[in-house]
């Protein structure tokens, strides 16, 4: 039994994922759905944990409402991957490694990925990087598909700290990386009609739940990723037109050598010398 929760803006796409789970959910599987009327009103975490709070069933799905599921009876592969030993949250797209530096799941080399994009020209590409496996560990997870049990979302919940529309994706799936073993599953295939956008509100949210959740004692750092993610971090700052004062302070506190190697921390601050004036 699966309760389906879905945070709403367009109604032309949740009646038409509506159909589509009717569809294709599968044979036997009892399931609901949960729309969340949100045109702007409260971020997603708010409308998830609300959609949550009125689900009935002991596993939980939040996804993006604009997806179609691509191939018939994935409930009860989801439900079968949701009963692994000691499973946290099973996604789509995500990743297994969470960088020191505040950067999103999609770190160069480590992303895991199985999900059809289209974009807006209505062009579609695969994202397959699983080799046929059922599934693959990771730490973060993207927020179009969401699935855990409710006892673990009863342990984590998503943190309404993180507001906006941003990072509730990242801060659900690490805190339950912390206690569980998340999943990219390779036997749901869905199809989003969506890239996705950067904005000021993204890059705070990523140093917003860099905050919260620490570092994994369990992970060694990749000083040359770091490196990458720093320079990609200092590009935003300026981008999205932070103060110098605030810049330089989240600068200095994520300016660790022992992290980067003291090489590259040299040429880190050689370079933000020029990205921030």
């Amino acid at each position: 039994m699966i309760s389906i929760i879905i945070s709403s803006y367009q109604e032309h796409y949740f009646q038409q994922i509506s159909e589509n789970i009717s569809q294709t959910i599968g044979d036997n599987i009892v399931y609901e759905i949960i729309k969340i009327s949100n045109p702007g009103k409260m971020s997603i975490c708010a409308a998830y944990n609300l959609g949550a709070k009125q689900s009935k069933f002991g596993h939980l799905l939040f996804i993006h409402e604009d997806i179609l599921f691509c191939e018939n009876n994935w409930g009860h592969k989801l439900i079968k991957t949701l009963e692994l030993p000691n499973c946290g949250v099973v996604g789509v797209a995500g990743g297994d490694y969470y960088s020191y530096v505040p950067a999103s799941w999609w770190n160069k080399g480590h992303s895991k990925l199985h999900f059809i994009q289209v974009d807006n020209e209505n062009k579609e590409w695969i994202n397959n990087n699983l080799s046929g496996k059922e599934h693959e560990k990771v730490k973060l997870l993207d927020g179009v598909f969401l699935a855990c049990t409710r006892n673990v979302y009863d342990d984590i919940n998503f943190d309404e700290n993180i507001t906006g529309y941003h990072g509730y994706d990242l801060i659900f799936s690490l805190k339950a990386a912390k206690k569980y073993t998340n999943y990219v599953t390779g036997q749901i295939l869905i199809k989003h009609f969506s890239s996705g956008t950067l904005s000021k509100q993204w890059l705070v949210n990523i140093i917003k739940v860099r905050d919260i959740i620490g570092t994994f004692s369990d992970q060694k750092f990749d000083s040359q990723l770091e490196t990458e993610n720093f320079y990609r971090l200092l590009i935003y700052l300026k981008k999205y037109g932070f103060r110098k004062r605030e810049s330089l302070k989240i600068v200095l506190k994520y300016l660790n050598p022992w992290v980067l190697g003291f090489t590259n921390t040299m040429k880190i601050v050689n370079r933000t010398k020029y990205l921030i004036k």
